[in-house]
């Protein structure tokens, strides 16, 4: 299927999520399997373009939520929501100070930068790296890496299993009365969020126009 998106896609450069490249933003863990909450995110398909839900009380207390719990987020509190989309545009970056480690059940590209990568409040989407993932694939994403919602790579659409630490992606409990450095971007809670000029209206007033160049778009395969 890689090879099929390049052909597709020929001006970017997409990578397999197993190339050493990956390394520097996150890792795939093989032994992660969680069927149960795939039949669970799988018959809840969203009705719209998009829904996420940050934490699901039904996948909680799930028996595969001990993988989560005891082991990648090392018994820290952690959430388990779950995502569908599909998204075929970058849109948007983010960062949490947590991992996120996604279950995709569907075959996705992902859109990857790092945080050292913001200049002056702004990121250059020229240095973003696209990484094919196969379907069924458990990866962490690093706590400096700019991601957003994975790319549908064919027709069918994105659907996963979300895990972060505790409240990420909720509202933000206080309102910011003065706001400095990075908190220029801080949306949500532990969501540190640059957004493309396309997308700035979607994600509201308060977004943080951050993102400069070309809105990266990826054609999925029919």
């Amino acid at each position: 299927m890689l090879e099929r998106l390049r052909e597709k896609n020929p001006a970017l450069d997409i990578l397999p999520v197993n190339s050493s490249d990956f390394a520097v933003y996150g890792m795939v863990h093989p032994e992660v399997a969680v069927p149960q909450m795939k039949e669970f995110v799988q018959t809840h398909e969203a009705q719209g373009e998009e829904c996420y839900i940050p934490c699901e009380e039904v996948l909680m207390n799930m028996e595969e939520s001990r993988i989560f719990k005891e082991n990648l987020f090392g018994q820290v509190d952690c959430q388990i929501g779950y995502y569908h989309g599909r998204g075929t545009k970058l849109n948007a970056v983010e960062y949490h100070k947590c991992s996120e480690v996604l279950v995709l059940f569907e075959p996705a590209v992902l859109v990857l930068g790092s945080v050292w990568d913001i200049r002056d409040h702004k990121l250059d989407s020229s240095v973003m790296k696209l990484f094919y993932v196969p379907a069924d694939t458990c990866v962490e994403l690093y706590a400096t890496t700019l991601h957003f919602s994975p790319l549908m790579a064919t027709g069918r659409g994105v659907s996963q299993v979300v895990v972060q630490a505790a409240g990420t992606n909720t509202p933000l409990v206080t309102e910011q009365k003065e706001r400095i450095q990075t908190d220029k971007y801080l949306l949500e809670r532990n969501k540190w969020v640059l957004a493309h000029k396309e997308y700035k209206e979607i994600l509201g007033e308060s977004a943080w126009e951050g993102i400069i160049g070309e809105n990266i778009t990826l054609s999925p395969l029919d």
